[in-house]
């Protein structure tokens, strides 16, 4: 698609002018009926055909091919999915490769220097000319998690939703020494010449040095953990039967027969072939130059100004895009109210993850995206009432180890509250997700650090509290995060433990303990008196009490005032004592 623009043509943000830029695009999935449109922005070095089958082709071929088609994450069958190259690539979008109109020549070295607002102004023009004003969700991971994030916070009304998947708001300093290797070893090569290589010598420019970037970005798409187990220090099969004279030759230019040395040889050698150098250093300065922090003052202030729901999603063994950046995205949107869910996956694959690794990621895009019907079923409101209760009307509360959500469901509708979860278990996470709940990957053992103090009315400690390594740590957290907390557990001293201690010397295994000692969640044998000893140590104040059982016997000792004897699970509204 030729954009139309401004008269005199685009002015970018480095003073260059771009009097013609064609967008090259893929469109797939429902037809576009004003609110189903889906943009998908790619990664580094990708390209507009995220799914499908290209002409001439007989087999699917996108790159995020797992991700999007009928029934998928990003489901065709609702969704209108929409992906263009990025301004200055090299696969149909206006580039260094692209004619100049004032010459008639490839730009080369004269095409002007961009940024990441001239890139995704393209983007913003390119859809409202096919009369797209306003997206359902906005997904990028990597490069393209960065373009989102620009795109987030400078145009925050043009979304609903948005997916940022192994990225970051800006480079960390590794990353930027990677990619300055990389530039380098491309403006180094004498076939460069200066960016002007078209047409000149052997019409293939810096191969070697457009080689040797994209083996040292290869070593950072995989965690040290990884390429170790992939490789060790194997050789290649070819080693033992190799003729001599190439043995002579590997040994002349120092080469190896290592299989990591193959497998960067094997992926370089693809990658020259498809990719142009000039594009690359364009596409990869830009992002170096990313900050919008910097732009808005600080992260803070960057994403005071996000509207849409967010999803973000990060990676073990992650080089390029850690784990810490994208919970200082998530800690900078909870501190401005925004609704945003977390979830950190732990493949130890490293960045690549997000590429080849889909299962998990699907469900979590899945259940984002998805608008499923939530049904609260009457006796999930039975089990829940005593801890509906003590909720507040309209409260903002957090359930520490809320499980599948059902928790959440039922104050929704039973309180009207705002209800975020923290979980640890990936599929209870995508289940709560789907419900349409914020959701954090948080490990309550460590704390919760993503929230700042007293950001939530409640904290709801539910059925988690002996399940965790540090029981104080945790009503120390939950009272840091919030004004009070609503805390349940089972209680250890109930009659029916104690006969069952007594006469059988055996723990008991019934509906409210159904597990063997051998594989109960249960690590710490909490009872009613104990907690309030803890309480009283920790300077919290229990404000209010509730004692269940399911037994006729327990239901006598708890009417004769018997609590810690009758009652099988306890229900305590706590907070911290009033000077």
């Amino acid at each position: 698609m030729k954009l139309r623009l401004p008269e005199g043509g685009l002015k970018l943000a480095y003073g260059g002018v771009l009097k013609e830029i064609e967008v090259a695009y893929e469109e797939c999935g429902a037809p576009f009926d004003g609110s189903n449109a889906v943009y998908i922005c790619h990664a580094l070095t990708g390209d507009a055909h995220v799914a499908g089958i290209r002409p001439g082709e007989t087999e699917p071929s996108g790159w995020w091919e797992g991700m999007v088609g009928p029934g998928r994450a990003i489901d065709t069958s609702r969704y209108h999915v929409i992906c263009a190259n990025v301004l200055g690539g090299c696969s149909g979008t206006t580039g260094p490769m692209s004619v100049n109109p004032d010459t008639g020549r490839p730009y080369g070295s004269s095409f002007p220097r961009y940024s990441f607002d001239d890139a995704i102004d393209v983007f913003r023009m390119f859809l409202r000319q096919l009369g797209v004003d306003r997206l359902a969700a906005l997904i990028g991971g990597s490069y393209g998690g960065m373009q989102a994030i620009n795109w987030l916070t400078r145009f925050p009304d043009d979304m609903d939703k948005a997916i940022l998947v192994a990225t970051s708001a800006s480079l960390n300093t590794q990353a930027l020494a990677f990619d300055v290797m990389g530039k380098n070893s491309i403006t180094e090569d004498p076939a460069w010449q200066g960016g002007d290589y078209y047409g000149t010598g052997d019409g293939k420019g810096p191969r070697n040095g457009l080689a040797s970037a994209r083996q040292l970005a290869h070593i950072s798409y995989l965690s040290r953990e990884h390429l170790q187990h992939k490789f060790q220090r194997r050789l290649q099969d070819n080693f033992v039967n190799a003729p001599e004279a190439d043995r002579r030759e590997r040994d002349r230019l120092f080469k190896t027969y290592f299989q990591i040395e193959s497998y960067l040889d094997y992926q370089a050698k693809k990658f020259i072939n498809r990719f142009d150098a000039n594009s690359y250093l364009h596409i990869v300065g830009s992002m170096d130059e990313a900050d919008p922090a910097k732009e808005f003052g600080s992260l803070d202030a960057a994403m005071a100004r996000v509207k849409a729901k967010v999803l973000v999603v990060s990676y073990s063994g992650d080089v390029l895009f850690t784990e810490w950046q994208s919970r200082e995205i998530v800690t900078a949107l909870v501190k401005a109210g925004k609704d945003v869910s977390y979830c950190h996956l732990d493949y130890g694959i490293g960045h690549d993850a997000f590429l080849t690794h889909i299962d998990e990621l699907s469900k979590l895009v899945g259940g984002f995206l998805g608008h499923r019907e939530v049904k609260v079923m009457r006796w999930q409101k039975r089990l829940h009432a005593k801890t509906v209760r003590m909720v507040r009307e309209g409260a903002h509360v957090i359930d520490i180890g809320c499980g599948d959500g059902t928790l959440l469901n039922v104050l929704r509708e039973e309180r009207g509250v705002k209800g975020d979860g923290v979980e640890i278990d990936v599929e209870k996470f995508e289940e709560a997700l789907a419900d349409g709940h914020d959701i954090f990957f948080e490990d309550a053992d460590f704390g919760i650090g993503c929230i700042p103090d007293h950001h939530y009315d409640v904290a709801i400690v539910s059925d988690t509290l002996q399940e965790v390594r540090n029981p104080r740590g945790l009503l120390r957290e939950a009272l840091r995060i919030a004004d009070e907390a609503v805390v349940t557990f089972p209680n250890f001293a109930v009659y029916r433990i104690r006969l069952s201690l007594a006469f059988t010397g055996r723990l008991p295994v019934s509906k409210q303990l159904p597990f063997e000692w051998y594989d109960t969640p249960n690590i710490h044998c909490v009872t009613l008196t104990d907690f309030k000893r803890l309480c009283d140590k920790e300077g919290i104040e229990i404000r209010e009490v509730a004692a269940e059982s399911r037994h006729p016997v327990g239901k006598l000792l708890l009417a004769l005032g018997f609590k810690n004897l009758g009652a099988s699970r306890i229900i305590a509204r706590i907070g911290r004592k009033r000077k």
